[in-house]
């Protein structure tokens, strides 16, 4: 992949930024950067990278966080194009910091609105059904949240029930046939039960968490099924398909495969350009192997740290994650990383529960699960 067009230089971390690409077929692909939440830490994404495709027909991809409109209109300007020139909308996973200027921009607009089928669910309320999730009051995309309620109060609240009136005028699968010539779509559940790749032009592919550079997303947790399966669609119900970090590592496998299309390039939802340089993904099939072989390189660890005695889960955070990794809400992120993980250990019989602590975990001396991992791998 070569490196786009500076069109407007931004941050260090890429905030602002806007750069351009041009596909063999002449199609223009603008990208631009949204400010994301900033922490001095290691788990800082950096902004939220949304894009423009001038083809056919003028498309966005994602919005970026909230609170942001008057930055994406600006950058749009700057490109020669307003909000009332986008024919379609379309949203890689239901996320805040990616639909999160959704709710206010779409009303200003005559714009068409493209999500995952799963992702209306996502952005409904569902009170009355219960069935062990955490916050059965948030909408589906949240019921699983551990922040703190100072934080949902302050933050997400009101876009949630704005986000919540929004209608969708196409819903897109693997099956989902385009109306708009030179794009197709890619479901890849794991990080997010509605996480899509947008394909164009079979050149080039948005990825939008489910590859980054140099770093990976968190994965969703298996627990989350259960708790959400009565508010899924009723095709994706009976068995999981869309949470955990199974299905993460099944989507990148995914990924790898249509990777041999041969891509020229890679568009990334977050550090496509950080600490002062452009972190371009030349091949998605090595990187999405490479993410891969991160995960079995992290069972690995927690296996080796649980290996002569169980510990808290606290304790393998401490010993796996550094301090900076862990700062703020990072804990909490770390937590519910590792917890993905050990899930698949559990269902491999590598770790079990001990004693009356549900956060004692004890190695059984099997590791079935990184040869189950390693399946994924060519």
């Amino acid at each position: 992949m070569k490196e786009p067009e500076i069109i407007v230089a931004g941050k260090d971390n890429g905030e602002d930024m806007v750069v351009r690409h041009q596909t063999s077929k002449g199609t223009e692909v603008y990208g631009m950067a949204i400010p994301n939440i900033h922490a001095d830490a290691e788990w800082d994404l950096g902004p939220t990278w949304c894009y423009l495709i001038l083809g056919e027909k003028t498309i966005l991809i994602d919005t970026g966080r909230f609170g942001n409109v008057e930055v994406l209109e600006s950058q749009l300007k700057t490109i020669g194009q307003s909000f009332s020139s986008i024919y379609a909308i379309i949203v890689s996973h239901c996320h805040e910091d990616h639909d999160g200027n959704l709710p206010d921009i779409l009303p200003l607009m005559n714009a068409e609105l493209w999500a995952h089928q799963v992702y209306p669910r996502m952005t409904s309320y569902y009170p009355d059904i219960t069935d062990g999730a955490f916050r059965p009051d948030l909408p589906g995309s949240c019921r699983s949240c551990v922040m703190p309620e100072e934080f949902v109060q302050k933050n997400c609240n009101s876009y949630h029930k704005k986000r919540s009136q929004l209608s969708i005028d196409f819903l897109v699968n693997d099956e989902f046939e385009s109306p708009i010539k030179d794009l197709s779509f890619a479901s890849t559940p794991g990080h997010s039960p509605d996480s899509i790749c947008i394909i164009l032009e079979n050149e080039v592919i948005f990825t939008g968490d489910t590859i980054l550079p140099g770093i990976t997303p968190h994965p969703s947790r298996t627990q989350s099924f259960e708790a959400n399966r009565r508010i899924l669609p009723e095709r994706y119900q009976k068995e999981n398909t869309t949470y955990g970090l199974m299905n993460y590592i099944k989507s990148l496998n995914k990924v790898a495969n249509l990777s041999s299309r041969g891509f020229q390039a890679t568009f990334t939802a977050h550090r496509l350009f950080y600490n002062g340089k452009f972190n371009l993904i030349h091949s998605t099939s090595d990187r999405a192997n490479e993410i891969i072989q991160f995960h079995i390189d992290r069972c690995l660890d927690i296996l080796e740290i649980i290996s002569s005695e169980p510990k808290h889960l606290d304790e393998i955070v401490v010993k796996h994650f550094t301090p900076t990794q862990l700062a703020g809400v990072g804990s909490l992120m770390a937590q519910n990383e590792l917890l993905a993980h050990i899930e698949i250990m559990e269902e491999c019989g590598d770790v079990r529960q001990v004693g009356k602590d549900d956060e004692l975990f004890q190695h059984t001396g099997s590791t079935q699960c990184l040869d189950l991992l390693r399946t994924y791998l060519p």
